[in-house]
């Protein structure tokens, strides 16, 4: 399912995030929905969806939208009092209650070394289901990130969706996590699909555990984009998110 989130600033005065909060934000969910003492991980576990009690990753999470801001160089600085995020993972009814108890009325501080943003969240909102048919239009609500491994090189290529054959990486990932929900193989050749491009496409840079031995930087891109495709696919990519590094806030959209 889907939900909106609504942000409250516990401290108006304290209202200046890093650019690239993302890794963070991530940090927090993965946090949230392992709670091994929570009803929430115990219905992931006993419905198959957490294995041998591992963590639970299945989610991805929108950027912030912060109706008023400004950027000054690597800072956000937040002049709304409320800010909205969309959080989607597993779409199964019985998650609705246990992610609202879980996420309601949660304090959570986000940011860096350098400063950091105290948040209530103040709603939680199930979001309706779109109608999902065999061609959609999305458009990024975070950057989608994919891959791909060269042979004898030790990092990936980072692909752009302008890439020749990018379509065949990003149907390729949309039928892996088919199977991871579904327990079984898309009946389709994985390679069936169109992708179309609906925009100009930008690329992003996000920094991922800033300021830590493991940073690292990784490109996603915004875009709109069409698919063509088994409606069960679609659904799929809409509620897990596209491409790779969902847990990360890559690769969350909305249909239009």
């Amino acid at each position: 399912m889907r939900y909106k989130l609504t942000l409250k600033l516990a401290d108006p005065h304290r209202n200046i995030l890093p650019v690239n909060y993302q890794f963070e934000l991530g940090s927090w969910f993965y946090r949230m929905v392992n709670q091994q003492d929570s009803a929430l991980y115990a219905y992931l576990v006993a419905s198959g969806y957490v294995k041998k009690e591992g963590p639970f990753r299945n989610f991805v999470f929108s950027h912030l939208m912060v109706p008023d801001r400004k950027i000054e160089g690597d800072r956000l600085l937040i002049h709304s009092e409320r800010i909205g995020l969309i959080f989607s993972t597993i779409p199964d009814e019985s998650l609705v209650p246990l992610i609202m108890e879980c996420f309601q009325k949660t304090h959570f501080l986000l940011g860096d070394r350098i400063s950091q943003v105290s948040f209530l969240v103040e709603a939680v909102e199930p979001l309706p289901e779109p109608e999902f048919t065999d061609k959609m239009t999305f458009k990024t609500l975070s950057p989608l990130h994919l891959t791909m491994k060269i042979p004898g090189r030790k990092n990936e290529l980072f692909l752009s969706p302008e890439t020749s054959g990018y379509a065949r990486f990003f149907y390729e990932n949309l039928h892996r996590k088919f199977r991871l929900l579904n327990g079984f193989d898309h009946p389709h050749d994985p390679l069936v699909g169109k992708f179309k491009l609906r925009s100009p496409v930008t690329q992003k840079g996000i920094t991922v555990q800033s300021g830590n031995p493991g940073q690292n930087k990784l490109i996603g891109y915004q875009l709109r984009f069409r698919l063509q495709a088994d409606p069960a696919l679609l659904k799929v990519g809409y509620y897990l998110g596209f491409g790779e590094k969902n847990h990360l806030g890559f690769g969350c959209c909305e249909s239009l």
